[in-house]
């Protein structure tokens, strides 16, 4: 731990700064009372759904390109182990393929899709801190704002180069 008067190192067990003297027991107190930096419960299920999405995601696309292909191989030696429901089985095999991609991919698609918090402006518009009395003189710097965002901006170029006579 740190004083926070003065910066020194300091350990959590010493009641005063070796440096300036200020009393440590409330910061010590402060800095035991503080939980660990842990992973929320919440993170944690979102990381075990988004392992058990990726795994199931394997199982299903490969069980499915293993089923369909080997009815497909089947088929080209007039082996029909469905009979007339073999096509169809296939058909299924290709779909749930095709899902188990889309399971696979799913979490990883899913964080891009996550909006980012709304971020206000770090200023709001300036406002006045003094009003003037009236008799005095404003000075240089007082309304230049409202000046330079009331005209439009204007560049007054020089020739800093070598001029023809």
């Amino acid at each position: 731990m740190y004083c926070p008067n003065c910066s020194a190192e300091a350990s959590t067990e010493q009641k005063f700064c070796r440096s300036c003297g200020m009393e440590l027991q409330a910061v010590a107190g402060l800095i035991k009372d503080q939980s660990p930096m842990v992973q929320p419960e919440r993170a944690q299920k979102a990381a075990a759904k988004f392992k058990a999405m990726v795994i199931w995601g394997f199982i299903i696309m490969f069980g499915a390109v293993a089923v369909g292909a080997s009815l497909k191989i089947l088929s080209k030696e007039n082996i029909h182990p469905l009979g007339e429901f073999t096509p169809y089985v296939s058909v299924i095999a290709l779909i749930a393929a095709f899902l188990g991609m889309a399971l696979l991919c799913y979490p990883f698609l899913a964080q891009t899709w996550i909006k980012p918090l709304s971020r206000k402006p770090a200023f709001d518009k300036p406002k006045p801190t003094i009003k003037l009395l009236p008799d005095e003189q404003p000075s240089v710097t007082e309304q230049t704002t409202e000046f330079l965002e009331g005209s439009e901006a204007r560049l007054n170029a020089r020739v800093t180069g070598p001029q023809k006579e």
